[in-house]
């Protein structure tokens, strides 16, 4: 069965604006270092989800845009905004491969852990265009969603007790995890872009069962949508399974994140 993109994230954006771990505002300073934004540029942040890079990133511009597929990430986006009183973000419903439609052209394209779910060429070639002379885009990959591919001793357990409720494939909505063929690399080396810059910045995080379990429910492949009436079963087994291996219910992650800096 294959996913659907709209659908991906059903039912996951409040998990997702609480359990997702923020960019660390070292990660941003890079960008920052590399675009040197002054306040006047134009923002715009693809699969935004709900305000990740938007939000820290919004007083460097005088323009932000983010959108999503999901409308739900889009509602619980400005729901964060309204909450902390942050104005002047436009989020908007609409798939990245759609950009050419937008007006305009911006300064800086962001694209979170999110460029993996869509056609990377098209979006891509569609950003180079959308871009401003001398524009960049910023891509990153990897971070707190990636729990499946843990190599820690507790992220194995984590990913042993999804596989008891939800099957031995990695799930991704209704549909299996897709395997594309390339790397971002790949792509961004067959597109119009210049690759100024790549890298890692890795960085350490501590959970707790709670932190995990919502996390858990962020993703696209172990939420309470999928899980159903078993959520509850779910969460015991987990909570067993974690404080068997440390009953004080700390976990530390030594979380990646790759980076690519781009420009037209």
């Amino acid at each position: 069965m294959e996913c659907n993109p709209e659908s991906l994230f059903s039912g996951t954006a409040r998990y997702y604006s609480r359990y997702r771990v923020g960019y660390p505002d070292a990660l941003l300073e890079l960008v920052r270092a590399c675009y040197r934004p002054d306040g006047t540029g134009r923002l715009l942040d693809l699969g935004c989800g709900t305000g990740q890079l938007a939000l820290p990133l919004r007083r460097e511009f005088a323009t932000v845009v983010g959108i999503d597929i999901s409308p739900e990430m889009i509602e619980e986006a400005k729901r964060v905004c309204r909450r902390a009183r942050i104005t002047g973000i436009d989020f908007r419903v609409l798939p990245a491969e759609n950009i050419d439609g937008l007006p305009g052209r911006f300064d800086l394209i962001v694209c979170g852990n999110a460029l993996h779910w869509m056609d990377r060429s098209a979006v891509l070639a569609k950003s180079h265009a959308l871009l401003a002379d001398g524009g960049g885009m910023a891509i990153f990959a990897g971070g707190s969603g990636s729990l499946w591919n843990g190599t820690e001793t507790w992220q194995k357990e984590v990913v042993g007790v999804i596989k008891r409720w939800l099957g031995e494939t990695r799930r991704a909505g209704n549909g299996e995890y897709p395997r594309q063929p390339g790397r971002h690399e790949d792509y961004i080396a067959a597109s119009r872009f210049s690759l100024e810059r790549t890298g890692y910045y890795r960085f350490p995080y501590e959970w707790d069962v709670s932190a995990i379990i919502g996390n858990l429910y962020s993703t696209s492949f172990c939420n309470k949508r999928l899980l159903g009436d078993h959520a509850a079963a779910f969460e015991a087994d987990l909570r067993q399974t974690l404080l068997a291996l440390n009953p004080a219910g700390r976990f530390t992650e030594q979380i990646t994140i790759t980076y690519f800096f781009l420009r037209k």
